[in-house]
């Protein structure tokens, strides 16, 4: 199933950056950073420096699922899991596109790319809707609910 991203989802992602979490396939867990990431419609790709990027690749190669969920103000206000598949990239025209915007607007020397195609959405708001899925709403019924539930959109600093 595919996760179709808000505008305020986008928004946080790429503003606040994300934890991002892999697993062996015996369930041990790895995590990183995502200091930057750009979103799409359901995708998304983060700019990893190499060190963060070695945390996770052996393990990456083995599971390539990956859930990440929103850094810094995250918990309550961005009450998002997200999941999907991850690829790590080091050359090619996604590579160079985030790579050249995590080196002007966060000083990141990238060393790979993470990209997550998202297939998985859950609401982690504390509360009777803790753990609903929401990928299977169609784009304006997500918005709607989330519209209803949140007022803030983060914004990137200038």
């Amino acid at each position: 199933m595919t996760v179709n991203l808000t505008d305020r989802m986008k928004a946080w992602i790429e503003a606040m950056g994300c934890h991002l979490c892999v697993a062996t396939p015996a369930g041990v867990p790895f995590v990183v950073l995502g200091r930057y990431a750009q979103a799409t419609a359901d995708e998304v790709a983060f700019a990893l420096a190499e060190d963060e990027a070695k945390v996770i690749a052996p393990v990456l190669s083995e599971n390539p699922r990956v859930a990440f969920g929103i850094s810094r103000q995250g918990g309550i206000r961005a009450a998002y899991q997200f999941k999907g598949t991850g690829q790590l990239l080091r050359s090619g025209e996604v590579f160079d596109a985030v790579a050249a915007r995590a080196k002007d607007e966060k000083g990141i020397e990238t060393g790979a790319v993470l990209l997550v195609h998202l297939n998985e959405l859950y609401c982690t708001k504390p509360g009777y809707e803790a753990g609903l899925r929401l990928d299977g709403m169609p784009p304006e019924e997500l918005d709607a609910w989330e519209r209803q539930r949140w007022k803030d959109v983060p914004r990137k600093k200038a």
